[in-house]
């Protein structure tokens, strides 16, 4: 007769690498206290958000500063919702549709400077934006194009971190797709439309949530380029809340506001984003 072993009943145990987890639950804490303040800022009163000691949690909750942000004559919210939302996805597209056109010959193709051409693409990208904002400024106000979408869409299409980051994808990918593909017939706009880009969907989905972010949360473009019924969402809620004043707690309810539509589409889209970084700049 054979007696078993009693059962050993899992117990806590952390993890292998202890030093790296608590650093990186202080990292997450760190991003995560801007948000929580965010947050509970924008449920307090205008007291309590000023009150000291710091109140951590609103001691009276209030809907107030939502309630003024939105209901405000002077406040179009959702004509700048509308700005941003369309000028933002409109933006996203259009970059993705120039970024994967230009990387394609820089991956795949070969021609002569193809390198050099390259690298100049990249050293464009240490030139800081404010340097190029009054010539862009002058170049919009020739295009007649102030107060209108096609300002907040066209000028940052071209971007080379776009173009950089799908041509370090489309070297990723194995050549001998493509070489098999042209052994039965298929040209360069066959074998981009249909072997690379869906092969890309990861990256793709990567690039088009980092353009969506940037374009949203675009402050100083959309600042200087539109103004009244044209103003993007951020713009329109920060310039209202400062108009009296800095007042806290509506300036964080437009904050949260303004933050939703952004944290919805990172959640959404969590799983190709993670595999588009993984991926991205491997290769064979």
């Amino acid at each position: 007769m054979t007696v078993q072993a009693p059962k050993k009943t899992p117990g806590f145990r952390l993890p292998k690498d202890t030093l790296r987890f608590v650093l990186l639950c202080i990292q997450a804490l760190i991003f995560l206290a801007p948000l929580y303040w965010m947050v509970t800022t924008a449920f307090k009163t205008d007291g309590d958000a000023i009150a000291q000691p710091v109140q951590w949690f609103p001691a009276n909750p209030t809907l107030e500063n939502f309630n003024i942000i939105l209901n405000t004559p002077d406040a179009n919210i959702l004509r700048w919702a509308w700005n941003s939302l369309f000028t933002s996805v409109a933006y996203t597209v259009a970059h993705l549709f120039v970024a994967c056109l230009t990387a394609y010959p820089f991956a795949r193709m070969k021609f002569k400077g193809r390198e050099q051409w390259f690298w100049f693409l990249l050293a464009s990208m240490m030139i800081p934006n404010i340097v190029t904002l009054i010539p862009l400024y002058i170049m919009m106000i020739d295009f007649n194009w102030i107060d209108s979408y096609h300002v907040l869409i066209w000028p940052g299409v071209a971007n080379v971190f776009g173009v950089f980051m799908m041509r370090q994808f489309f070297s990723s990918i194995p050549v001998e797709l493509e070489e098999a593909a042209r052994l039965d017939g298929a040209n360069s706009l066959v074998i981009f439309f249909r072997i690379l880009l869906p092969l890309s969907v990861p990256a793709l989905v990567t690039l088009g949530v980092f353009s969506f972010l940037g374009a949203w949360n675009n402050y100083l473009w959309p600042q200087f380029m539109v103004h009244g019924d044209m103003l993007t969402l951020p713009v329109g809620i920060g310039n209202f809340t400062m108009r009296y004043g800095i007042e806290y707690g509506k300036l964080m309810a437009g904050a949260t506001i303004t933050a939703i539509p952004v944290l919805l589409v990172y959640v959404f889209a969590q799983k190709y984003i993670e595999q588009g970084m993984t991926l991205t700049g491997l290769k064979e």
